[in-house]
């Protein structure tokens, strides 16, 4: 049986898909360790795996229903747990001296400052785009230049054990600003141009929803804690509660979902959540969810119809360049040793 007999079948088959991706996502980790590739992110690993065999390359992987509802919950999870990753302490701690008696920066200022040098440097990009006539929305390309991958950064951050560190969670706060400032952008930018400036005060209520969740919930969290049993999973239905909720409440004021998932991984952070919690979160979710939005990401993308248009195909190198130039100042500005 030749590979395109193969790959025909598959196509005939879609309800195979999820098989196969289930199967990448046991294998590439046994792979990786087998082979003891530690210099790429399982995440990374997963995003190239898909493409392989998606619709750039083997086509194995199709796009079904089922896989797009399970990968769209998977990055819902992933901004989740970023969102409960964030150390709040930071924001009212001072640093402590060091031995030589200078007082170091806090993580808070450090991810503020270096993030607003990317926007710095996406701005001076999408400038100097405008002006080679190769992009002519300024303020489109600074959103697309200063948004960073929070998804991959978590996922780094969590498999090398950092996030319990100042620079992990300097990285982290910078990512998250990364990733919710330019969302909000775009929501502002896309309501704008869409004819309907009149609905941006909507994106508050999300922000209103998720104090009140906070408020309403913080004061029975620990009667949670008392009649919890492991029928019940109070912890986890509580946690999934306030994902819906606030994603709901994201879609429907015209905000992306993972707004809302980050804002509900706040809240859940807020409520001091045991250990046991966590780890039970992050266990769903990288255990089943998170592989599976990678891979189709990877799977999803179609390089095939880019090669086939010229003006896509010189536009991917350049925004590629200056998506990386723009996050060069926290590369050389972010101590290494905090």
């Amino acid at each position: 049986m030749t590979i395109k007999t193969l790959r025909e079948g598959m196509y005939l088959m879609p309800q195979l898909s999820m098989l196969i991706v289930m199967i990448a996502a046991l294998m590439i980790p046994l792979f990786m360790a087998r082979f003891k590739i530690n210099g790429i992110p399982t995440a990374v690993a997963e995003i190239v795996v898909g493409i392989l065999l998606g619709k750039t390359g083997l086509r194995f992987v199709t796009t079904t229903t089922d896989l797009t509802f399970l990968s769209s919950l998977g990055v819902i999870v992933l901004i989740f747990l970023s969102g409960m990753e964030i150390n709040f302490e930071l924001f009212v701690q001072k640093p402590r001296a060091n031995r030589d008696g200078t007082v170091p920066r806090s993580p808070v200022f450090l991810a503020g400052s270096a993030f607003v040098g990317v926007v710095i440097t996406a701005l001076v990009l999408a400038v100097v785009l405008k002006m080679l006539g190769l992009f002519s929305d300024v303020m489109l390309a600074t959103i697309l230049f200063s948004t960073i991958a929070l998804g991959v950064v978590i996922a780094a951050l969590t498999e090398q054990e950092l996030l319990s560190k100042p620079l992990g969670q300097t990285i982290l706060l910078t990512a998250a600003l990364g990733e919710i400032i330019p969302l909000l952008a775009l929501t502002v930018y896309s309501t704008i141009n869409g004819g309907h400036a009149a609905r941006i005060w909507l994106v508050l209520l999300i922000f209103l929803a998720a104090i009140i969740l906070l408020r309403r919930f913080k004061a029975v969290y620990q009667f949670f804690a008392r009649i919890d049993k492991s029928t019940t999973q109070l912890d986890i239905r509580l946690a999934f509660f306030l994902i819906f909720v606030l994603v709901t409440i994201a879609e429907n004021v015209g905000a992306e979902n993972i707004l809302g998932a980050f804002l509900a991984g706040i809240v859940m952070k807020l409520l001091r959540p045991s250990e046991v919690t966590r780890d039970k979160l992050t266990s769903i979710g990288y255990g089943f969810f998170i592989p599976i939005f990678f891979i189709m990401t990877g799977a999803k993308l179609n390089l095939r119809t880019m090669m086939g248009n010229p003006q896509a195909l010189m536009l991917i190198p350049v925004f590629f360049v200056c998506f990386a130039l723009a996050k060069l100042i926290p590369f050389f500005y972010l101590p290494p040793t905090l």
